[in-house]
């Protein structure tokens, strides 16, 4: 049951009366079904709203809101739910409201045909798998009660958000959904959603009245997109997670934004102030942070960011905000480059697809990287890269070396002790602005060593077996290299008494063996020992000493064998993981020693 409710004819004409000097809104507001503009769209005096709860209504601004008239709003018993770039918002209310004094020039309603994505009604020919998006004031209890009263088929999924529900339903039914005032929208639901799928969910960018719904296409993007230039956006590291290697994340967040940057006229380039325009500050937070939207405790939030200026102010326009508390990885679920890659979408002002193969659909998994729907969406905001144009710098500067790297202690590459612990030093250089070194152990343990240019860890504590130890050194422009050893921890066995010897007739000496010295081994391919592959796998060859009677591997992500070869060796199609995979080739003589080498290889 539906129940008209009246909002009052002068409070109509009033807001258009006051807004007429002002001009026309800031829009048009993209929806994802059509362009609304006030001219297309015109006021409405009577809306249908539900007989238990809000109602809810667009309203659009001649200009972005102000916090003046949020709280005014507010104080007359409307509640913002939403945004909808450029220049409107989503608001409820359960008793009729004026608008009078503020700048507003239209509000109305959603229509049932904006709340059903066109992907959906481009496949209308049978039952089909939907999430359902209710707006996020509306109680759980009512969505499912208004669900079942249309006998869909409701479906349970872990990851889903709170204000989605995943339904079975056919066209007709969906449109009869639609119709409701409580529901925001609907659109196809993944194959990862359908089977149950473990996914990486997001509420949506953010903006300072309220999140950007599932119905929004998009924003206008950064001051400049679509004349054709090349957009510079600068990035800062605020505050980084102690979960991770500094370095090693922040090279995962700048490997995402020069992804998108492959893709369009946008260029990232390291910034020094967080407050600066055009700025992306970068923050892993917990709780309250600053903005509107902290991080509850045990919340699954990962991060959230905000579109860019406009609509949203500076300096927090575009902002990305890690969510700290999280269980963050690099490589593996919950994998740093997803997250970032998703955020950097919205950090450019693209809302959320429909299409479930985009890394901008709002349930995404571990590993997904951009989509033809995500390419075709960010080029729509500032075009396709021009070859002929020259690129842009931050500024004239003398040519930059190239990053170096050099571990001096120790000096080989493998080494095996019995103590808990290890001191590591080395130089670095080259790069762009400040260099900061950092070692992790894939025993577990990460760090930063001191200095830079000549750099030092005290004790790298080490586990039973091998560890093998990486270095990173990072410089200003987020560009970074490593190299690794491998460290073998045998515990020591306590002596054991020394019985003393009866007397006996001396022993005839025994011939000693010749000496044939310890082995040794060689990777030649590839020849450094990081590496970065789009491959699904990687092959090695290398050379080992005469005496080396085997050739072994294995790998962190999983698997082991045995060479093809020994002083020529030769190890083919070794499966990578998504992340680092670290791979360690151990050779044996006759008499059961062993040298080692490891390279790590990073799969994009």
């Amino acid at each position: 049951m539906t129940r008209k409710v009246i909002y009052p004819i002068a409070a109509v004409w009033m807001t258009l009366c006051v807004s007429a000097g002002r001009g026309w809104a800031t829009g048009p507001l993209h929806l994802k079904t059509r362009d609304i503009t006030p001219a297309s769209y015109p006021a409405t005096e009577v809306l249908v709203s539900p007989a238990y709860g809000p109602g809810h209504l667009l309203v659009q601004f001649s200009a972005e809101p102000t916090m003046e008239d949020l709280w005014e709003l507010q104080r007359r018993g409307v509640r913002v739910v939403g945004s909808v770039p450029d220049g409107g918002i989503a608001v409820s209310s359960d008793q009729p409201f004026f608008l009078a004094g503020l700048p507003v020039e239209w509000a109305g309603p959603l229509l049932a045909q904006d709340k059903i994505s066109p992907l959906l009604a481009q496949t209308a020919d049978g039952p089909a798998a939907v999430v359902v998006e209710f707006h996020p004031d509306v109680n759980r209890r009512r969505a499912l009660q208004l669900l079942r009263g249309e006998n869909v088929q409701i479906l349970n999924h872990p990851d889903l958000l709170p204000n989605h529900v995943l339904v079975v339903a056919t066209f007709d039914e969906l449109t009869r959904i639609a119709g409701f005032d409580e529901v925001a929208y609907v659109f196809p639901a993944s194959n990862d959603l359908i089977e149950g799928n473990h996914v990486i969910a997001c509420g949506g960018a953010e903006m300072i009245a309220g999140p950007v719904g599932q119905y929004v296409l998009v924003s206008s993007g950064w001051p400049g997109a679509g004349t054709g230039s090349v957009i510079q956006l600068q990035y800062v590291f605020t505050q980084m997670s102690a979960k991770l290697p500094v370095a090693a994340a922040q090279s995962e967040i700048v490997r995402a934004l020069q992804e998108w940057a492959k893709y369009a006229n946008i260029q990232f380039v390291p910034g020094s102030a967080a407050s600066a325009n055009q700025t992306v500050s970068i923050m892993f937070a917990e709780g309250m942070h600053g903005d509107a939207y902290p991080f509850e405790p045990g919340s699954p939030v990962l991060a959230h960011t905000f579109f860019p200026a406009p609509p949203d102010p500076e300096p927090i326009a575009g902002d990305m905000h890690f969510n700290e508390d999280q269980d963050w990885h690099i490589g593996s679920d919950v994998d740093l480059y997803t997250v970032a890659l998703h955020e950097i979408g919205h950090a450019l002002g693209l809302g959320h697809s429909d299409d479930p193969n985009s890394i901008m659909y709002p349930y995404y998994h571990s590993g997904a990287g951009l989509s033809s729907d995500d390419i075709a969406g960010v080029q729509a905001l500032y075009g396709s890269p021009d070859a002929s144009a020259p690129p842009i710098t931050p500024s004239p500067s003398l040519p930059v070396e190239p990053l170096s790297l050099t571990i001096t202690n120790p000096a080989s590459a493998t080494i095996t002790t019995t103590a808990s612990s290890i001191a590591m030093s080395g130089t670095a250089g080259g790069g762009t602005g400040d260099l900061q070194v950092t070692w992790s152990n894939d025993q577990g343990g990460s760090g930063i060593a001191d200095g830079s240019a000549n750099w030092s860890v005290a004790a790298v504590p080490l586990a039973s077996g091998v560890n093998t130890i990486t270095v990173q050194v990072t410089d200003g422009a987020g560009d970074s290299i490593a190299s690794a050893i491998a460290v073998t921890e045998q515990t020591a066995p306590s002596p054991e008494p020394t019985p003393t010897p009866a007397p006996s007739p001396t022993p005839a000496p025994t011939p000693t063996p010749p000496a044939t010295g310890a082995p040794s081994l060689t990777i030649t391919t590839p020849a450094m020992s990081i590496v970065a592959t789009s491959s699904e796998s990687i092959s090695l060859s290398g050379t080992a000493s005469a005496s080396v009677t085997s050739v072994a591997w294995s790998n962190s992500t999983g698997g082991s064998g045995t060479a093809t070869g020994t002083t020529s060796w030769t190890i083919s199609s070794i499966s990578l993981l998504v992340g680092d995979n670290t791979i360690i080739v151990k050779a044996y003589d006759a008499a059961g020693d062993s040298a080692w080498r490891a390279i790590t290889v990073v799969r994009e």
